[in-house]
């Protein structure tokens, strides 16, 4: 009865080797690897305490400030942004509101497909707390392997 339990058993694993082994590899064209390296779009935020708690911690909110103006410098790979701060709302309050700061805002981005992006020279990593008062620079690495080096430059 064991010798069958451990043949069945056996079998199974050899029925599942072969079941998860992909023939999709097979014949596959080879294509070259992505070689862009842009920065598409940029969002930024100011984010707070909502005033809710959450199984004992605060839960935070956001508001996506405004993009009044955007230009981007293809040849120094520099993008300037001018911000305005949306009317209070909802648990963006007024209070809330006069406490934007261009010291401390969340900065994240589009970039091209395949790309990772990086802060370089003391710039915080995308979607972390910056001080934008003086320009943020980013390293995008293309998926081939080539980097562009990009300034963001944010004022109100």
């Amino acid at each position: 009865m064991k010798n069958n339990r451990l043949i069945w058993h056996a079998g199974c694993m050899v029925m599942l080797l072969f079941m998860l082994t992909s023939c999709l590899k097979k014949d596959l064209p080879e294509y070259p690897l992505w070689d862009k390296n842009e920065i598409d779009n940029v969002y930024v935020e100011h984010r707070f305490e909502s005033g809710q708690v959450y199984n004992g911690q605060p839960v935070v909110a956001y508001q996506r400030l405004t993009v009044a103006s955007k230009t981007v410098d293809a040849a120094t790979n520099t993008i300037n942004i001018v911000l305005t701060v949306p009317a209070a709302n909802g648990s963006f309050t007024d209070a809330e509101r006069a406490k934007v700061s261009i010291n401390k805002l969340w900065v994240y981005f589009d970039i091209s497909t395949a790309a990772t992006m990086q802060g370089t020279g003391g710039t915080p990593r995308p979607g972390d707390p910056a001080n934008a008062s003086k320009p943020l620079t980013y390293e995008v690495t293309a998926a081939n392997g080539q980097k562009k080096a990009w300034t963001v430059n944010l004022s109100f």
